[in-house]
């Protein structure tokens, strides 16, 4: 039997047994045997370590689960063996080769104002340059309409903070080949940058002036936007609440007024037969009650959203509201046409 020991990668904390944690260690010294460089070697160490966290917290399925060798394994065959990383190896590489999953984030390394449009530009595979200068001359001429869409975009588009995020962003693969080649160009960036100091400095000084101060504006427009949202989803969800209890309210009178109808013999409504069917008032009027909620279900789940964050709710939740809907609008469908040609009597 393994024993189960506390490992730590990236800050985080995982229950490995022994062949699983033997097999990692073997692995991070099969990287380190390859990779000599000192010079980047921990950094690399540091990025391989957090994407292995990444690829773990997305395997298991309990914190309280044990890693096994098994699990080792399939993150290995993600990242790639160290072995394969030879230069002339390109069939090795690409075995290790998992296909790329691009999303959108904000760049920190590369903003001027949130890092929208350097994001926009890596999601969309342009140059920065042209993307901020379509920005400005949209936010001119749309007489600021694309200014509150870039700033709806800096408030929910999340900053890609960990090199899974960055890799994402630019649609690489997440493996030990890009990780080297991300640190290199750092520490290459960081040489040029030493190369050129006056310059940089210069430029940094120049930049962070304009920043600051677009940054500052962009905080308050941001603020007052995240405050206006929450405004909003109060609103929503105050509106939603009364319509849902009026609604509820108006299907609650309408079924105990037939109650008592039945109950006293004296039909306060007339009952309607549709095509001898036997379908009464308050059948229908649920129809239109049911038609009527979900759209204001949906209203207060995303007033909610506004004021908390929190999910607008999980996929069987959007199913059964939908199938719900529709059912309906398919059972009104239905009524209208039988109204239309008189097959619905008033008796």
């Amino acid at each position: 039997m393994n024993t189960t020991v506390n490992v730590n990668l990236a800050g985080q904390h995982f229950y490995f047994d022994q062949a699983a944690k033997v097999k990692l260690e073997v692995y991070f010294e099969d990287i380190k045997s390859y990779f000599t460089d000192e010079s980047f070697l921990q950094e690399l160490m540091t990025d391989v370590e957090a994407r292995i966290a990444e690829l773990l917290n997305d395997i298991i399925v309990d914190p309280q689960q044990v890693v096994t060798i098994h699990h080792i394994e399939k993150v290995m065959e993600v990242m790639g063996e160290a072995n394969s990383f030879k230069i002339d190896d390109d069939k090795a590489q690409n075995k290790t080769e998992i296909k790329a999953v691009r999303k959108l984030f904000r760049d920190p390394d590369d903003r001027f104002l949130g890092g929208v449009a350097s994001g926009v530009s890596h999601y969309f595979s342009l140059q920065v340059k042209w993307v901020r200068l379509i920005w400005l001359l949209l936010g001119l001429f749309s007489w600021g309409g694309f200014s509150i869409l870039y700033i709806a975009l800096w408030v929910f588009v999340p900053l890609a903070k960990t090199t899974s995020e960055k890799f994402m962003m630019k649609g690489q693969a997440i493996n030990l080949s890009n990780l080297e080649k991300k640190i290199k160009e750092e520490f290459d960036e960081v040489a040029d940058q030493i190369k050129n100091a006056d310059y940089q400095k210069a430029k940094r000084k120049i930049k962070s002036k304009t920043a600051r101060f677009f940054n500052a504006v962009a905080e308050i427009l941001v603020f007052i936007f995240h405050l206006l949202l929450k405004l909003l989803g109060i609103v929503m969800v105050i509106a939603a609440w009364i319509s849902l209890f009026i609604i509820f309210t108006l299907m609650f009178s309408i079924g105990l007024h037939e109650v008592f109808d039945i109950a006293l013999g004296t039909p306060y409504w007339p009952p309607i037969d549709i095509g001898h069917t036997g379908v009464s008032i308050w059948q229908t009027a649920f129809v239109g009650l049911v038609l009527a909620a979900v759209p204001i279900i949906y209203v207060f789940l995303i007033g909610r959203f506004f004021i908390t964050k929190n999910s607008i709710g999980g996929t069987a939740t959007h199913l059964i509201l939908l199938s719900v809907w529709l059912f309906a609008v398919l059972l009104s469908i239905f009524l209208g046409f039988r109204f239309a040609d008189g097959t619905v009597n008033f008796l």
